[in-house]
């Protein structure tokens, strides 16, 4: 017995120590690629690998495995960069070149800027990231803790993590902003009547370790769900905790105008980039792009369509900015290089500067108003279709839309689930500023498809239109084919609910019907449950899923036929859902506590929601709320411990329904891959000592650590010890804490729960 009490703890530190993570690929290297024709670019792009286009040449990133498939095809090449792991370590613990700002130290603006200017600076925490990076945004307005009738606009920076200029010109930017307020009179004008967000380091792994993708290895501008295809190592649509934030950030919002900023060649590029076909609304790019290069500093910046202008990629942000949500959505390459002479940060961001002020100014011209319920006069969600433009949604909670659109006369059709659709002819947008129309919607039956989160029609099909927004709205003849072995993920607005006989409707409208399966889910990921498979129109039933209730669906083609042809695959026209009508008494209330399966005990202040009620839980982790009667998913969140649960309840008129929520930890306890294989951190969880295990001697090299609390204060710094430093954490509360490490090159974090 004794013996396997030595024997365990050392197998446990050698199962716990593992082996460092590379930033880059084993062996990568940075390649310039120079095809010679146009079999050569075909060539390239069949092979699937990862670059960018530059200016005379692609830029690719090469394992030598990579880099032979390419030569052996006859086309040149030359490396750049022969050893991008050996490049990423020389920039040292800093991660990036002298003058430029660190991540830490980007955090520290942002925060300083909420703290100094409350009044119009908010900073959102909007998720964890790989490597346990917090994601974090500014919002910039007048009134920036409320949502108000005001046009968004989103600048993002550093997806790519070696492509530093970005996040140097988002925080420039967001302070410039801040000062300016009062002083300049076009900065106050835009933040009194803008909603600015600046996400200005969205891949902090990346610029920490100087690399284009993740703490995963993907490339997260490859990894956006629309026409995603399984580039730049994505696993699947929106699989990195990256994606699906910026996902989450941007289908929260109501984005005019979304502009996202990389290096490594100057070029303002729009959508698409999967495909060479004109977006319906590249006019609209187009206009913007010319008042973008004609108000920077840059003498003759080239702008175009992505596909055709740089290089075709899938699964890119501009492209699901644009498909997704209807947003004006770009790249703007900044610099040559990715890394320029740190006297050129404030040059390029001042080449900037104005065309960014601009595009902050453009978000608000074209057409704007409110759409509500005639009878309540309250919000309604709504679908807004401007001729054959790619639709918009309005915002759910205010009900404000913001639409860019060149002088002119335009038709709108406005749909809402549960109202009937409303027609508005020759609408007149003015040369300057908005035409304002606001839309009472009727009560009607009738709930259909709002949206097109992701979609693949797998290895592209140029022979189709890639119609997506045909499958919103009610049926019309007007459909989108989802491409041989190809699928949709399609938000319905808001979540069907399991009812007496069939819940959901298919429609494809079509002469020759297909095969297709259909899932449900009730989040944008899923997990998906098969409801059935079925050949045109048909009906589903939810209760044979589990599910009390989806809001999203998937549809998945059955792969017969051909892929490369007009209309391959399912013609998908509309999905309806079937709602039944509630009691003329439809609310009754839910009370409970919010518990925490981690740490046994009630949560105080956990925002609850349900419906459109929340409420927040009191100090001993109470609440009660109003809630719709039926089937109804109640929800639980608290930010600070990364906490979240939802459960399902059926409430009757007017009854009070007893129902505790369990809240867990989001992202788990989990070894740090960047722990160099020498710290280990036990037991985790914990309740009341840890100890932290240095596995090789100290040599010249001092490890330092620093403990934060869920609220980001240090509750504890200091010097490890070789080979164990005991740590007593009695006196702390319970929760979620992060311990930095540091040798003096390097830096990485754990996860430690106390409970």
């Amino acid at each position: 017995m004794f013996l396997k009490n030595l024997i365990l703890p050392a197998f446990l530190l050698l199962s716990i120590c593992t082996p460092a993570q590379q930033p880059w690929r084993e062996g990568e290297m940075q390649v310039r690629v120079y095809p010679a024709n146009a079999d050569d670019y075909l060539t390239l792009r069949q092979l699937s690998l990862n670059g960018d286009e530059c200016e005379g040449f692609l830029r690719y990133y090469l394992t030598p495995g990579e880099l032979s498939l390419i030569e052996s095809r006859g086309i040149t090449t030359e490396t750049e960069i022969a050893d991008l792991n050996l490049w990423a370590e020389s920039f040292g613990p800093r991660g990036v070149p002298s003058g430029y700002y660190t991540v830490a130290e980007l955090n520290e603006i942002a925060d300083s800027l909420a703290l100094n200017f409350p009044d119009i600076c908010t900073l959102h925490e909007l998720g964890i990231g790989t490597g346990f990076y917090t994601l974090k945004a500014l919002k910039i307005s007048d009134n920036s803790a409320i949502d108000e009738n005001e046009a968004e606009v989103m600048f993002d920076g550093g997806i790519h993590g070696d492509e530093i200029g970005g996040p140097e010109n988002m925080i420039r930017f967001a302070r410039d902003l801040c000062l300016g307020y009062g002083a300049d009179e076009q900065i106050t004008s835009l933040v009194n009547n803008r909603e600015i967000w600046v996400y200005y380091c969205v891949n902090p792994y990346g610029r920490e370790n100087m690399t284009r993708y993740n703490a995963n290895g993907v490339d997260i501008n490859r990894d956006g769900g629309y026409m995603w295809n399984a580039e730049g190592n994505s696993t699947s649509a929106f699989s990195q905790p990256e994606t699906k934030v910026y996902r989450n950030l941007l289908c929260s919002n109501q984005f005019v105008i979304h502009c996202s900023y990389h290096s490594g060649t100057e070029f303002i590029s729009y959508p698409w980039s999967y495909r060479a076909n004109p977006t319906p609304d590249n006019a609209f790019h187009d206009f913007l792009a010319a008042a973008y290069a004609e108000n920077s500093g840059y003498t003759d910046i080239p702008y175009g369509q992505g596909f055709t202008g740089m290089y075709a990629i899938n699964g890119s942000t501009k492209d699901f900015g644009y498909g997704a949500l209807g947003a004006i959505s770009w790249s703007v390459e900044i610099s040559v290089s990715k890394q320029p002479a740190a006297s050129q940060i404030v040059p390029y961001y001042l080449k900037n500067k104005a065309s960014m002020l601009a595009m902050t100014e453009y978000a608000g011209w074209g057409i704007e108003g409110m759409i509500t319920d005639a009878v309540t006069g309250n919000p309604v969600a709504a679908t807004l279709y401007i001729e054959d433009f790619f639709p918009l949604g309005n915002d759910p909670v205010v009900g404000d839309y913001h639409k860019f659109l060149l002088p002119g006369f335009y038709d709108l059709r406005v749909e809402a689930n549960g109202y009937a659709p409303q027609y508005l002819n020759q609408v007149f947008v003015p040369e300057t500023g908005a035409a304002v129309l606001d839309v009472q919607m009727n009560p009607a039956s009738g709930t259909f498809a709002t949206r097109i989160i992701a979609c693949q029609i797998p290895n592209n099909n140029f022979n189709d239109e890639g119609n997506t927004p045909a499958a919103t709205g009610r049926p019309d003849n007007t459909r989108y084919s989802l491409g041989r072995m190809g699928y949709a993920v399609i938000d319905m607005g808001s979540p069907v609910t399991d009812g007496e006989g069939n819940d959901f409707i298919v429609y494809e409208n079509d002469g020759t019907p297909e095969g297709y399966f259909f899932y449900a889910g009730q989040t944008m990921d899923g997990p998906w449950e098969l409801l059935g498979n079925a050949t045109g129109n048909h009906e589903f039933d939810l209760s044979v899923s589990g599910l009390p209730d989806a809001r999203y669906i998937k549809i998945k083609d059955d792969g017969d036929g051909q892929s490369q042809v007009a209309d391959a695959g399912f013609d998908l026209d509309a999905v309806e859902g079937i709602v039944r009508t509630p009691p003329a008494d439809s609310t009754g209330f839910i009370e409970g506590f919010v518990m925490s399966v981690e740490l046994g005990e009630a949560v105080a202040g956990a925002t609850v929601s349900c419906g459109t009620w929340t409420t927040v839980s009191d100090d001993a982790g109470y609440f009660i709320i109003e809630a719709d009667t039926g089937n109804v998913e109640i929800c639980a969140a608290y930010p600070f411990m990364y906490m979240y649960g939802c459960d399902s309840v059926t409430v009757t008129p007017g009854d009070t329904i007893t129902k505790d929520i369990e809240v867990r930890i989001m992202e788990g306890v989990t070894k740090h891959p960047h722990s160099q294989g020498i710290v280990s951190v036990y037991p985790n969880p914990t309740c009341d000592f840890i100890t932290i295990c240095i596995k090789t001697e100290l040599g010249s090299r001092e490890y330092q650590y620093s403990m934060m609390s869920p609220l980001g204060k240090e509750v504890s710094s200091g010097e490890l010890e070789y080979p164990l430093t005991t740590l007593d954490l009695r006196d702390l509360k319970n929760g979620l804490y992060l311990i930095r490490f540091s040798d003096g090159e390097s830096a990485w974090s754990e996860k430690v729960l106390i409970r």
